[in-house]
């Protein structure tokens, strides 16, 4: 059994995150010892490991536990996970989008500011280089 700040060196990560783990229904200790400490097994760092994997891929700390609570009832969470992952693309396939478009935008400006170094420009409320392009 590892005590809090064993488990935090040998997960690599620090005591406080695994009480912010612990308060967000993430991570338990197995046990408590006579004298109040926390006592965590090898479950807890393959938990640990776990969550950081899907915190690499963009998982939310609400969909990690929601994938632990899968596992917690018996059921293997791989389905889950693929929804996610799922999404997820999706979801930063359509920001590399318009990440894209707003690349194209900037560029067009920068272009025509280069074009342009000296502007008729009063600089009261606005700027031609902000305007779009003739």
């Amino acid at each position: 059994m590892l005590r809090i700040g064993e488990l935090a060196r040998a997960a690599g990560v620090s005591v406080d995150t695994l009480r912010f783990y612990e308060r967000r229904g993430l991570l338990r200790p197995a046990a408590r010892s006579t004298a109040g400490y926390r006592l965590y097994d090898e479950a807890a760092l393959r938990r640990l490991d776990f969550i950081r994997r899907a915190g690499a891929l963009g998982f939310t700390l609400r969909e990690v536990a929601g994938l632990l609570e899968v596992m917690e009832e018996g059921q293997p969470p791989c389905a889950h996970v693929r929804a996610l992952l799922e999404g997820k693309l999706a979801a930063l396939e359509e920001r590399m989008r318009e990440l894209e478009a707003l690349r194209r935008e900037l560029a067009e400006r920068l272009a025509w500011a280069r074009a342009h170094p000296d502007p008729a420009c009063d600089g009261a409320d606005a700027c031609v280089y902000l305007d779009p392009p003739a």
